[in-house]
This record gives structure tokens, sequence and C-alpha cells, in this order.
């Protein structure tokens, strides 16, 4: 019987559907996860390992001898040594669909928290401060507005639909331009990245993290973005310089963020928690129950599909599979 080993604990109800078929392992507490040692000690007796959290590094990928497929609780791969696990012909799977709506949903949910303030009011209201102006020019109107999206994959998709139900105008940048037959199906219009920040009253990033990426969004970015404009981020931490934000929220530069991803989780840059124009929230997009149950079931589809001799659709370096 083929072997899994998962690195922090999930719900017993995600292993059901194969029971018999394959043996697994797991912390037996929900508040455990195996530590990135404990993982390197077991993991040679393994044919799959199924990653929470953890770091997919080469030491650990090194140590799993026996391994057939690595997985990743995520959209998002930077914390697995991607590049190395393809070099040594390990397949790489991961949860790219069942995230889609979840983190569309909270992107929407920032922008509107954002640029209406509700963060601000309810810290005031809790403080005893009834603070309702006539007519100042603090929060911001969404519907006619223009949203800038970075990265149009499934979950930039997503967001466009959901903002232009808002009555948002949307733009969209990415590595490739999309077809005429998407820019038509989703009403969006492209811009290079310059112009997009230009013209946007709030840029909301969906593009993956790369070593490229690496604070694409930084200090010139916020000197180009209007002083009314906005930032979203429930993408990666690393695509936005969080000192270079703070500062441009602080003097005014841009009117306010909403973050839900850290460069350094789950530290934030601490002049972040001072500001009352950034509203934070502890990388959370994707809790739902539902949504982390199907993220399971998409992961693990993945991982015995790979076991079973077959090729998943979720697997993030597919030439491995054609070796």
């Amino acid at each position: 019987m083929k072997r899994i080993l998962i690195s922090e604990w999930v719900p017993e109800e995600c292993l059901r559907p194969y029971a018999g078929e394959f043996d697994f392992t797991m912390p037996d507490h929900e508040k455990y996860a195996f530590t990135h040692k404990e993982l390197c000690d077991m993991v040679g007796d393994y044919d799959a390992l199924f990653i929470r959290k953890n770091k997919g590094d080469k030491e650990l990928i090194d140590k799993g001898k026996r391994l057939k497929v690595l997985a990743n609780f995520g959209v998002g791969y930077n914390n697995i040594d991607w590049k190395y696990a393809t070099e040594v012909g390990l397949p790489v799977v991961n949860t790219p669909s069942s995230v889609t709506e979840a983190t569309a949903e909270h992107a929407v949910a920032l922008l509107m928290a954002a640029m209406r303030g509700v963060a601000r009011y309810d810290r005031e209201l809790r403080q005893g401060i009834w603070d309702s102006p006539n007519f100042a020019d603090v929060d911001s109107e969404i519907y006619g507005k223009t949203l800038g999206i970075i990265g149009f994959g499934r979950i930039g998709k997503r967001v466009c639909e959901k903002a232009q139900g808002l009555g948002m105008k949307v733009v969209y940048h990415n590595r490739s331009r999309a077809s005429e037959d998407v820019e038509r199906k989703y009403k969006v219009t492209y811009m290079s990245f310059e112009n997009l920040v230009k013209t946007s009253d709030c840029i909301t990033l969906h593009m993956p993290y790369f070593p490229e990426n690496y604070h694409f969004i930084n200090e010139e970015t916020f000197k180009m973005m209007k002083k009314t404009a906005y930032l979203i981020n429930t993408a990666r931490g690393q695509v936005v310089d969080e000192k270079a934000l703070a500062r441009a929220l602080e003097s005014g530069q841009i009117r306010g963020a909403g973050l839900d991803v850290f460069e350094d989780e789950p530290n934030v840059t601490p002049e972040l928690l001072t500001l009352d124009n950034v509203t934070l929230t502890p990388h959370i997009a994707s809790c739902t129950l539902q949504t982390r149950m199907n993220m399971c079931a998409e992961a693990l589809q993945g991982i015995t599909d790979v076991l079973r001799g077959e090729k998943p659709y979720n697997v993030i370096n597919p030439e491995v599979l054609y070796k």
C-alpha cells in the first residue's frame, strides 16, 4: 500500500475516499504540525508528501528517497523548491481551482473595507468615537471607479466580474496579454504596467510570486499612483515592499490599502500596525471550511493520480511526467 505523509492535521473526512487504498500519516491534533526536522526524519518511508505551511526545500526532497509526488496546500508554491524537484523528476501539485472563489471574494471584501473605511470606523466606534462628518474627503465611492488588476488568471478574472458587478471599470496587466476573445468576454482593457498604475483608483494584485517579482510594487510604483488610490494584496507578501507601502500610506502618497499577505509571515511590518488607512487580515482569503476541504480534496486528487500512474491537471511541472 502506498504511503502518504501529511505535514499538518486535516479532517478525516478528507481521507475517507482513499480508505483501504492508501496509508496516511499525519499529526493527531489540529493544533500541531510536524516540524521540518520531523518531516526530514520521516519522509524517507513515504511515497508522497502533502505540505501545509512547511517548506519543501532541497534537504527535505533529498531525504524523500521514495517520493513520487509532492503536494502543496495552496495555489502558491514559493515555499517549495519546485525547480530542484523538477531537476530530480519529482512532480509537484497544488490547489489552483479550489481557492479561486474565496480568494476573489476576500480581495473584493478588502477593497470595499479599505475604500469605504469600514475597519477604521469599527475601531473608532469601539473606542467610543462617533466620527460621522458631512463633507470629509476621507473615503471613496466604489461605483464608477477604475480597478486595475495585475495578474489576470483564475482569481483575477473572478475579481474582475465581481468588481464589474459593483459598477467598476476594469483594466488589467498580465505577463502575457489575454486573447481578444477573453478581453471581449470579460469586458476588460489591457494596459502597460505603468499606465495601469497611473490610471487606476484601486490596484489589486493576483500574480504568483517568483524571485523576479520581489518588491514588484515598490516606492517608484507608489509615486506613480494617484494620491487617492488604494492597493489590495491577496497574492504574496513579497511582491510588495512593505516598508515603502507604510511610508506611502503615512505620507498620503496613496490613500489606503488592504492586505491579506505579508513579506515575513506571521510578522507584519510594525509601521503598518499603527496606521488607520490600512486594513489587515492574517492570510485568510481561502479560510472558509468549504474552501479548505476542497483544497484538501484537490491536493489529494493530484497526489493519488500520480501514485496511480495518471497525469493530474494540477501539476506545476508537467514535464517530469513525460520523461
